[in-house]
């Protein structure tokens, strides 16, 4: 992760699009230390984690190149891509509105 100067803050690169961005920007998904796949919240959980950008297209990159899967080093559970379907699809209607 790079630093910026100007915030002092680390910069998160979308696994979808390749955007950097303030963590606040992205969605975290992390695989705990006990292997489980967990969408982060705040607080956060340890372990290995991957931002993609709180839209639907940036959500079905990830999933096509397989990139979210190979960041966490494992396969995401069908029902934590069911949530994060649901989550980008409503921010998307939220922003056409």
């Amino acid at each position: 992760m790079k630093k910026t100067k100007e915030k002092g803050a680390f910069l998160r690169q979308c696994v979808g699009c390749g955007k950097r961005g303030l963590k606040n920007e992205f969605i975290r998904i992390a695989k705990t230390p006990s292997g489980e796949i967990v969408i982060d919240g705040v607080p956060s959980v340890g372990g290995r984690g991957a931002y993609i950008c709180n839209n639907a297209e940036c959500l079905k990159k990830s999933l096509k190149n397989g990139r979210l899967s190979k960041n966490l080093r494992a396969e995401i559970p069908e029902s934590i891509l069911q949530t994060l379907k649901l989550t980008t699809e409503e921010n998307n209607n939220d922003q056409s509105v």
